[in-house]
């Protein structure tokens, strides 16, 4: 019996060397960021637009919604290069001094997306026969932010790079390795103030509203670790 137990302890004792060598104390590590940037033109414009109505009779209030709503999302329609999607609808009771009136509200509303700002604008001067703007606000297309982003991740490595030789040359090292490398995009610096929320008398001017996109700035960071390599 003890003979059996010497040769448990004796088999379930053993380490492997790479285990032996996982909590090993590693010197000479070094974090690094390397940020890179550019400021470019929103080359987006997103507009939300919406119609409500109220009525005793709530199927009847719904019917001259959804014919305002159809009747915008046509007008979109006709322009190929801009996209339309409903948005929210709301059917709720009115009260007033906490009783209610009997009468109903209907709200819903459309959201466009298009490149050609003049484009945009003068569609929406057409869209305010009927319907009225809620907000236009301004972005990167995806296919622009996926070039910017690919040129400057380039751009972010290379002055990691250059950033981990300068650091390694003043520590005296030899050469560093490369422990991890993160790669992350970050918030552009200041924030730009990319959305315009209309008020209640502006929104009904059936005229096609000033569009000034503004720009944004794109940010890759680029933060790792690199360990000193002595002679």
């Amino acid at each position: 019996m003890i003979k059996r137990i010497g040769f448990l302890l004796l088999v379930f004792g053993w380490v492997p060397p790479v285990l032996a060598v996982e909590g090993e104390n590693t010197y000479d590590r070094i974090t690094l960021d390397a940020v890179a940037s550019e400021k470019v033109d929103n080359d987006t414009t997103v507009a939300t637009l919406y119609y409500q109505s109220r009525g005793k009779v709530p199927e009847r209030v719904a019917e001259r919604v959804n014919e305002a709503i159809a009747w915008g999302v046509d007008k979109v329609k006709r322009h190929p290069a801009i996209k339309v999607q409903t948005a929210g609808y709301r059917t709720t009771p009115v009260y007033r001094d906490g009783k209610a009136t009997g009468i109903w509200e209907v709200w819903q509303s459309i959201r466009l997306e298009g490149r050609d700002f003049r484009e945009v604008s003068s569609l929406l001067g057409e869209l305010q026969e009927k319907l009225a703007i809620q907000q236009i606000g301004f972005r990167l297309s995806s296919e622009r932010l996926q070039e910017l982003e690919h040129g400057l991740i380039t751009k972010a490595i290379a002055r990691f790079k250059q950033k981990a030789g300068l650091v390694a040359e003043q520590f005296g090292a030899a050469d560093y390795r490369l422990v991890s490398l993160n790669i992350s995009s970050l918030p552009g610096r200041p924030p730009v103030p990319m959305m315009r929320t209309f008020g209640a008398m502006e929104a009904k001017m059936a005229t096609a509203p000033v569009i000034e996109a503004g720009e944004q700035e794109v940010r890759i960071n680029a933060r790792g670790v690199i360990e000193l390599i002595r002679e």
